[in-house]
Order: C-alpha cells, then sequence, then structure tokens
C-alpha cells in the first residue's frame, strides 16, 4: 500500500521562507522599511564618525600657553633734543604689504605717508618692495627689472626652485592734473576753425622728491605660487587666495622673495651707476619692516647676515608694529615655515623659543631679530611697557619688548597727518563740483604758530598757547570754510542722501571698520542722543566682528535720523563728501594707536566725539566744563571786532579745545549735548563759527609728519636709523678693505672704457 505525506514539497517551504522576497510576497512591510532606515542611519553613523576622526586627528594640538605676570619698567623715550645724523642719501627700503594704490589699513596709510614725508625732505633715498597685486596691471608704467629664484620644499620634502621676476614702477606721491586743451585756430577747407590740441610743450619731469621707486615682487613660475596676489581690487588683498594656496604660503612667500630681493640689491656689482660716488658700494642702508607679515624677513636677513651674504656692509633691520592686538596674535603654522626654510626642520632655538604647539608666533621672532623695534603710538608703547596696557597673549610678545625696551631698542612713534592724500583744498572731486575748501583759510592757517609740543618729555602731540590766536577773516563768504561745509551739505541734498530739513541739523560722521575695538557698540547709545539733540547721524564702514544685522536695526530704528552704509562702492562715493560736510566726527575707539580717523576729522574743520582712548589723548583737547559757554557768549573769551570802514570781521580768541570727550572725564551723554550747544551758539555767528571751523583745521594741520626744525614722526624715524645703524656690524676689516678696492677698480675701468669710447667717437666724427 502507497504512503502518502501531508508536508508540503521541501522546494516550497524554502521559497516561502528561504528569500527575504519572492513572488508570493511582492509588498514591502513596516520591517522592510525598518530595516533599510536602520540601515541607512548606521552607515550615515559610520561615515560621520570616519570623517570626524579624519579631522580632529588632522586639527593642530591645542596651544597652552602659561600666563605669566611680567614687571612694569620706566618707559624710555627717543631723546628728541638730538639731531638726526644719517647720512644725506641714505638708502631706506620699505618692505610692506599695503602702499600707495594698494592700501586697506592703516599700514598702507602709515607707510605711503612716512615715505612721502622721508623723500620730500631730500634727506634719504627712500625705496618700496611690495607685492605685484594682479589689479595694479596696465594702472601703471610697469617695468621689468631682475630675475630670481627661491626654493621651496614639496610634500616629499625636496627642495624645487621657483622662479619669480621682480618689476619696477615710480608712484607719483602728488601727481599732476593732467594738461588740458588749448584752442588754437587753424585754416580747414579755406576756412578759420578753431581746434582743441593739447598742448605742444613736453610735460615737465616729475623731481625725484615727489616719486618713490616702487619694487613688486612677482609670482612664481610654478603651481600654486603662480596664482599669488591675485585680487581684483584693493580690498582683497588678504582675503582673495586662489585653491590650495593658504595665505601662510603666501606670506611666507613674499617673505622669502622680498629677502632674496634685499639680498641682491645688497650685493649685485652690476646695478651701481656708472657715475656713482666712487665712495659708495652696492648696499642698503635700512631694511623697514611694516607689519607681522613681514617679520620672519628679519629672521632671514639676520641669518644672511651671519652667512655673510649680504655684502661688506649689510642693511640694519627696523620692525615696526601697527595694530599690535592683531599682530601679537598673527602666527604660522610649523609646517608652513619648514615649507619654505632652506634647512630641512626647525632645529635652532630662536624660533623654538617662539613656537607654541605647531603655531610660530612671527611678531616676536621679528621683534628679536631686528635691530630696533617701533610700535605705532607713544602712548600705547608707554602703556605697554610699564605695564598699564593688558594685552590678549601677551606672553608671547612680552618678553621681546620687555628686552628691547631695557635695551633702548622699543620706542613708541605717534603717526601725522598726510595733507596729500585727502585734502579739502585740493581734492579734484570736491574742486570740480565747487566743494573745496578756499585757499585764503588755509593761508591764514599757514601764518598761525604750530600748536606742536617741542617738550622732549611731554607725550602731548599739541601743546595750548597761553596766547591769544587773532583770525583776520576775509569779506567774502565764498573765503569761508564754512561756506563749503554748507555746499557740500547741499550736494547730499541734491543726491538724495540728506533731506533739505537735514541742512539746519548737525551732522556727525563715523568712517570706520565695524569693529568692537572700534566702539561700534556704542552706536546704539550714541543714536539716543543723537536723536534727543536733533542730530543726523551718518555711518560708513567696512564690515567686521560687529553684527551688522544690528547697525541695519538702528537705522530702520531711526530712519530719518541714521543712515548707515557698508559697501565699499557707498564708501568710495560718499565719503569725501560726507567728511567736508561733516560737523563733527564720533570716534569712540576703545583703544587706538593714533587715531587717523579723528586727525582727518578735524582737518576737514569737524570737532570730536571721542573717548581719547590711547593715542587719541595726544593731540585731542577736550571742551572746558564751564556752563557759562552754554548761556551767553560774553562770557567767554572770545571776541569779535570789525573794521569801522569794511566791517570785516576780525576774530580773538583763547579757545583751543577740539574734543568732546566721554568716559573717563565724562558721560557720552554730556559730550553730545555740550557738542549740539556749541554748534547751535556758534550758528548765530558766522565769524564764530568760521573761528571753529579754523581752529579745527590748525590742530590737524599741527600734527604734519614733518613739523619743523626736526620735529615730528619722520625726524624720530631718523633718529631710530640712527640708533639702529649704529647697532650694524660689518664684516672683517681685510674683506671691507677688499671689496672696496674692487668696486673702486670696477668703477675706474668702466670709466676709463666710457672714455676711450667718447675719444674713439670724436676722432671718427672728426
Amino acid at each position: 500500500m502507497p504512503v502518502t505525506s501531508n508536508k508540503a514539497p521541501l522546494s516550497w517551504k524554502l521559497g516561502r521562507a528561504g528569500t527575504f522576497f519572492s513572488r508570493y510576497d511582492r509588498k514591502w512591510r513596516w520591517w522592510h522599511y525598518l530595516m533599510l532606515l536602520i540601515f541607512v542611519f548606521g552607515s550615515f553613523q559610520l561615515v560621520a564618525l570616519i570623517t570626524g576622526y579624519r579631522i580632529l586627528h588632522g586639527q593642530p594640538a591645542a596651544v597652552r600657553i602659561a600666563l605669566r605676570q611680567y614687571p612694569a619698567i620706566p618707559y624710555k623715550h627717543l631723546d628728541t633734543s638730538i639731531p638726526v645724523n644719517t647720512q644725506t642719501g641714505s638708502t631706506i627700503y620699505h618692505v610692506t604689504k599695503e602702499f600707495g594704490p594698494a592700501m586697506m589699513s592703516s599700514i598702507g596709510v602709515t607707510v605711503t605717508a612716512l615715505a612721502a614725508a622721508q623723500q620730500k625732505s631730500g634727506h634719504d633715498d627712500v625705496r618700496i618692495v611690495m607685492p605685484y597685486y594682479s589689479f595694479l596691471k596696465n594702472k601703471y608704467e610697469i617695468e621689468k627689472y631682475a630675475d630670481l629664484i627661491i626654493d621651496v620644499r614639496d610634500k616629499k620634502k625636496r627642495q624645487i626652485p621657483i622662479e619669480f621676476r621682480v618689476w619696477r614702477m615710480d608712484y607719483v606721491f602728488d601727481p599732476p592734473a593732467p594738461p588740458s586743451n588749448i584752442t588754437v585756430w587753424k585754416v580747414i577747407d579755406g576756412v578759420n576753425t578753431s581746434v582743441s590740441e593739447l598742448p605742444s610743450d613736453p610735460p615737465k619731469p616729475i623731481p625725484r622728491t615727489e616719486r618713490v621707486p616702487v619694487y613688486l615682487i612677482g609670482p612664481g613660475n610654478r603651481r600654486p605660487f603662480s596664482q599669488v596676489f591675485r585680487a581684483r581690487n584693493a580690498l582683497q588683498i588678504y582675503t582673495n587666495n586662489a585653491q590650495g594656496l593658504p595665505t601662510e604660503w603666501q606670506d611666507q612667500f613674499f617673505s622669502k622673495a622680498a629677502a632674496a630681493f634685499l639680498t641682491h640689491q645688497a650685493t649685485a656689482k652690476d646695478e651701481e651707476p656708472l657715475f656713482a660716488p666712487i665712495r659708495l658700494a652696492p648696499h642698503i642702508d635700512i631694511v623697514h619692516l611694516h607689519g607681522a607679515s613681514t617679520a620672519y624677513i628679519a629672521k632671514t636677513l639676520h641669518d644672511k647676515r651671519e652667512a655673510n651674504q649680504l655684502g661688506s656692509k649689510p642693511p640694519a633691520v627696523v620692525y615696526t608694529i601697527h595694530d599690535y592686538k592683531d599682530e601679537l596674535q598673527y602666527t604660522n603654522s610649523v609646517a608652513s615655515i619648514q615649507k619654505f626654510l632652506d634647512e630641512p626642520a626647525i632645529d635652532d632655538l630662536p624660533i623654538q623659543r617662539h613656537t607654541r604647539g605647531n603655531r610660530v608666533f612671527l611678531t616676536s621672532v621679528g621683534m628679536d631679530h631686528a635691530s630696533v623695534v617701533t610700535m605705532v603710538g607713544r602712548t600705547m608703547a608707554s602703556d605697554l611697557v610699564e605695564g598699564r596696557l593688558q594685552v590678549y597673549l601677551q606672553e608671547v610678545g612680552m618678553e621681546s619688548v620687555l628686552k628691547k625696551a631695557q635695551d633702548r631698542r622699543f620706542f613708541g612713534i605717534s603717526n601725522g597727518v598726510d595733507f596729500n592724500q585727502l585734502n579739502p583744498f585740493s581734492d579734484p572731486r570736491l574742486v570740480t563740483r565747487k566743494l573745496g575748501f578756499p585757499e585764503y583759510s588755509l593761508d591764514i592757517i599757514r601764518r598761525q604758530p604750530s600748536l606742536a609740543s617741542t617738550a622732549p618729555d611731554d607725550p602731548k602731540a599739541l601743546a595750548v598757547p597761553e596766547v591769544r590766536t587773532v583770525w583776520p577773516l576775509s569779506g567774502a563768504m565764498n573765503d569761508y570754510i564754512t561756506t563749503s561745509k554748507d555746499r557740500a551739505k547741499r550736494f547730499l541734498v541734491r543726491r538724495s542722501l540728506l533731506k533739505e530739513e537735514d541742512l539746519q541739523r548737525p551732522l556727525v560722521l563715523y568712517i570706520g571698520q565695524f569693529q568692537y575695538d572700534k566702539g561700534v557698540e556704542m552706536f546704539e547709545k550714541a543714536a539716543e542722543h543723537f536723536v534727543k539733540n536733533n542730530m543726523i547721524f551718518v555711518a560708513i564702514g567696512q564690515p567686521g566682528d560687529y553684527p551688522l544685522e544690528r547697525l541695519e536695526s538702528l537705522q530702520e530704528k531711526y530712519p530719518d535720523d541714521v543712515i548707515i552704509m557698508s559697501q565699499a562702492a557707498q564708501q568710495r562715493r560718499w565719503s569725501i563728501f560726507c567728511r567736508a560736510a561733516a560737523d563733527f566726527v564720533f570716534v569712540p575707539s576703545l583703544t587706538e594707536n593714533f587715531g587717523l580717523m579723528a586727525a582727518e576729522g578735524l582737518w576737514f574743520g569737524s570737532a570730536v566725539i571721542s573717548t581719547g582712548a590711547g593715542g587719541l589723548g595726544e593731540y585731542l583737547i577736550d571742551r572746558p566744563a564751564e556752563e557759562t559757554w552754554s548761556v551767553a557768549e560774553p562770557e567767554r573769551d572770545i571776541h569779535i571786532i570789525r573794521d569801522k570802514a569794511t566791517r570785516v570781521p576780525t576774530v580773538t580768541s583763547s579757545e583751543y579745545y577740539n574734543a568732546y570727550l566721554f568716559g573717563a572725564t565724562g558721560s557720552l551723554e554730556d559730550a553730545i549735548r555740550d557738542a549740539a550747544a556749541d554748534y547751535t551758539r556758534n550758528n548765530a555767528s558766522k565769524s564764530l563759527r568760521e573761528e571753529y571751523a579754523l581752529r579745527m583745521i590748525r590742530s590737524s594741520y599741527s600734527l604734519g609728519w614733518n613739523r619743523g626744525h626736526q620735529d615730528g614722526p619722520v625726524h624720530d624715524y631718523g633718529r631710530v636709523y640712527d640708533i639702529a645703524l649704529t647697532d650694524r656690524r660689518f664684516t672683517s676689516l681685510s674683506r671691507h678693505e677688499v671689496v672696496e678696492e674692487e668696486a673702486l677698480l670696477r668703477r675706474l675701468s668702466r670709466q676709463r672704457q666710457q672714455n676711450f669710447h667718447q675719444i674713439d667717437y670724436y676722432a671718427i666724427n672728426l
């Protein structure tokens, strides 16, 4: 009897349970979706874990800096009574990332003004070394100068030669106006016709004192260094980096290339002019480094001098700190520095002392290897050395500062005002619109004695005289500064930046970066007081670390009283006209080395509402607190005398204040209220208002770079150069004599050959 079974075939059961999906089950169930979600989530977590591990593993180790207390030592300033003894014609090379047409910060403004003052003195031979930014091409007559080579290490630590070219151009500080066409009469087709032509006279050559040679370090011939220094405008010189080219590599490339060029200039015998003075061998007297990005050049030149690679007269190195807050924190990684070293590793003690973790603090490196270190701002330098100024990360630089100060090789030098960069009397944007300040006012300011302090031990830049000032005003209103300022306000009304009712309101101007250390956080509180005193507030600046949204919300809160302009195009379009129209400038900085905005505000006839912090206190004179000033004019020591026949006024005044300070001396509310009260009182008399503007410009005019009688910042830097040159070490005497003798024989030989050629030429012609 056959045996039967109720069990299904085995293959069928495996088909149902042995596979995830089968032809009998084609629909996804909830557990399918759950398993897929778990798989995707697990894969994502695994990828995130691996990526995070790689990122964290590639991050540099935390930089640990032990907090230290440093002793306060007395600051000893330069002896300004000692005359400058540098030799006439001393060669000075300023090395900078900013200059002239490539200015973004105070470094560029300072270097340009200093170089102009030195060159115009006729005492020094000034040169500039800077990057060849791409936007400079086709804007100047630039010619090839030299082809040089530096070595850079690749990923395998092998040295790869990088060729780069140095270009040369002349930068004119105050270029003459282009020649205007002249109208001449010519007979054309029998008709006497007027024709406009350019003048036939050749343009006058620009004297050496009005221009300076600029040497431009070009990019390399290998990627990524062929992409360095690319920027569309000056605002991108620090931010527009090519892919695969870190900022540190770009800075190190410039440093090494600039050092190679300086070595070439100090030793290249074939660059000497034929008729140069026989006593001079090829050399550089001073290399002046500006900013933390050039600090490593001091170390490179020091090593070359030790290796006798800088000729018989190696240059003295001066390093200037422009912004102590940012520069003390400026670092490069050890890997970035090793990439540009001639030796395979950093094993020397001077560099290790400035290394924390894998970061090298370059400002302290520059200070240790420079002959003399200067800091912008005498007050800031004094406060730093004597312990009144607390600096973030001071542990990485204070040791170098104090060592230089003990050796009398650390000095603070306050800046001056360059009257050519922004000049309300001659700026073509103002003059062409008939908004320029009158020359009559400038003439009477020039006739007044300078307010510059000459006391060597007095940190104040301005001294209040005990005599009264006599201002012989003009009888023509076009000779008044206030007339030009009113025209500038009307210009802004016609351009719809201001309203018609704003013509009778005082205009307060802020120009600068929107940063916390510039006091921008006070804008909200200040705006309340500006509105309360019927003042209009205009802020023009570049975005910084302060939230721009908060400034924009302030404008939305006070649409009729606050104007915020944060775009570069707006700044280029409106800044010069707002400066000319402003009645006051607002400078609420928490710290300032010099405070260029305040000094420029005075130059445009505007009083300053400020904290007076840092270097601002050197030249800002606070308004006295006499309450009677806001009650009646006869209580003040200022008088108006009119000629009986012509009725032309003459103002005599013993008032010299130029600022309304708040903070340690008073509240912000009181300073703004006093400024508004002075504006209302002065508006009642054109003569009083004109005296007020003249007083502001006189204060700024006393802050020039060259203040006469060997006073002023340009002469202080000359004294610094004297100190640096006394520390300059020459090579051995025998080597020095041999080089001088070779140079003399070489020049005499060339001169003799030249004379022979001239004799042959005349003999042939005869």
